[in-house]
């Protein structure tokens, strides 16, 4: 049997670059470049944060694909809107939405009509949603905006019309107090610190040896690994337990860098035992610094989700068991009871990410000779991808 294309276009991975240069805050004096990429990562892992809190705090049950699907018809929204200041765009919402929601899902047709859930991201843009998932995101979206507008005020306090934006902003966040997320991060400053902690993420830089367009933060690559991992999940057959790994262990499986910044690839594979110990360094940093103030539930997930990160992996009776082999982790474990994760696949989503990174940047004319080199590194090594006859390989081959 021939193997088959995945779903997502090549066209639909750039929109994820443009994302990388609508720039944020441009009508404002900002001490950091602000762009759209890293706000819509920042949102998710806040959102993440709220969602896990709600649970353990309320024993509520999240329908966590719907909390990732939701976000990620927002976030293509986004793109196809670009930069609309927030009053504008609240008030065109009020009342355009319909005509805004036409407007993206045309736009949109030719990447997304092909899968299933292109009928509930034009039910989700047209109507006004509601329910806790859609809370949760709205509270996350504010609080990223909130975190993002704090450094330009402490930056200049005296730019015409800040104290007025702030005060809106401050509303907009004070209406979501009745989630206990929300009111640990403004009550308890090691929580606030946490969220701070993943947004220093922006700041990281990839490539950073080299000039690249647009420049990609860490944590801007980890949405554009889980994003490309949890629509190519849907591709490989994984069940609903493993999408949704997949897309939040592409989200956090750079974590650790927070803690020891990025260290390049060709250190770590050149230098002997270099990589081992630090991964060592990386798990003692994340155990002090982050697993000693979470929850359970989310000291669970960073553990399963960042250590060993591209191992084939699934959970039994509250034990992580490790298989060798992912066909055998998709014939025996592909069910929602053993929390599977695919790490070779993630892996390819990784390396994706990177692929795209370089080739996008040679594309716009800013090349160098590490990007060419890792570019056609990661071509070699993942452009006959196949997984669960599923032509991986070829989303890297439509970029040569």
């Amino acid at each position: 049997m021939m193997p088959f294309k995945p779903r997502i276009k090549s066209s639909l991975l750039r929109r994820f670059f443009v994302a990388a240069s609508i720039r944020r805050w441009n009508d404002q004096a900002c001490p950091v470049e602000f762009v759209e990429l890293d706000k819509q990562a920042h949102k998710i892992v806040i959102a993440y944060l709220l969602a896990r809190y709600e649970e353990q705090e309320k024993g509520i049950e999240i329908d966590w694909e719907k909390l990732i699907l939701y976000f990620c018809f927002e976030f293509f929204a986004r793109i196809v809107l670009t930069d609309i200041k927030p009053p504008v765009f609240h008030e065109l919402q009020r009342h355009h939405r319909a005509e805004l929601a036409y407007y993206v899902i045309d736009n949109l047709k030719h990447e997304l009509q092909d899968y299933e859930f292109f009928k509930l991201m034009k039910d989700y843009l047209h109507s006004q949603p509601t329910g806790l998932e859609v809370e949760i995101l709205r509270a996350a979206h504010y609080y990223a905006s909130k975190w993002e507008f704090d450094i330009i005020y402490h930056f200049n306090p005296y730019m015409y019309d800040v104290d007025n934006i702030k005060k809106i902003i401050d509303n907009e966040v004070e209406e979501h107090y009745h989630l206990c997320g929300i009111q640990k991060i403004v009550m308890f400053k090691n929580v606030n610190e946490l969220v701070t902690m993943f947004g220093q993420l922006r700041f990281q830089k990839r490539w950073s040896q080299t000039p690249r367009v647009p420049a990609t933060s860490v944590l801007g690559h980890t949405l554009m690994v889980a994003v490309s991992a949890y629509l190519l999940s849907l591709d490989i057959g994984a069940c609903k337990q493993m999408r949704i790994n997949h897309f939040l262990c592409g989200l956090f499986h750079d974590l650790p860098e927070i803690l020891t910044r990025d260290i390049i690839s060709p250190i770590k594979r050149n230098v002997a035992g270099l990589d081992e110990h630090i991964k060592k360094i990386e798990e003692k940093a994340v155990e002090t610094k982050i697993l000693s103030i979470v929850p359970p539930n989310i000291a669970q997930d960073i553990i399963y989700f960042t250590q060993n990160e591209f191992s084939n992996r699934y959970q039994l009776e509250c034990f992580n068991r490790v298989v060798s082999s992912g066909d055998e982790l998709m014939d025996c474990f592909n069910s929602d009871e053993y929390s599977p994760v695919y790490g070779e696949f993630l892996k390819i989503c990784d390396n994706l990410s990177a692929f795209l990174e370089a080739r996008i940047s040679i594309g716009h004319g800013i090349s160098s000779l590490e990007l060419c080199d890792g570019a056609q590194n990661i071509l070699d090594k993942c452009g006959k991808s196949i997984i669960r006859g599923v032509d991986i390989g070829a989303i890297f081959r439509d970029f040569v």
